[in-house]
């Protein structure tokens, strides 16, 4: 038995991640989807897509944006998708 203790760890080639420098450095702006909602309950495919259309979408520009609904609700995921590739 060797006397010697080897670091196979440090042997192994793993590659150690500094998680910081992936962190944002544009602002983080939040997008809520409850004022979208009828009641703020329930979504309204017609009215949503007209309100989604209107919207003045260069506030946004050059932003990340945390897209969320803050209600109770249950949101379609063609939802989120459409304020995703409007953004």
């Amino acid at each position: 038995m060797p006397d010697t203790i080897v670091n196979k760890v440090a042997e192994s080639g793993l590659i150690t991640l500094d998680l910081e420098n992936y962190l944002p450095v544009t602002a983080v702006v939040p997008f809520d989807l409850k004022p979208f909602l009828f009641r703020e309950l329930i979504l309204k495919e017609k009215d949503f897509r007209e309100v989604m259309k209107n919207l003045d979408w260069n506030q946004y520009a050059g932003k990340a944006v945390a897209v969320f609904c803050s209600a109770d609700a249950v949101i379609p995921v063609w939802a989120y998708m459409l304020v995703a590739s409007n953004l």
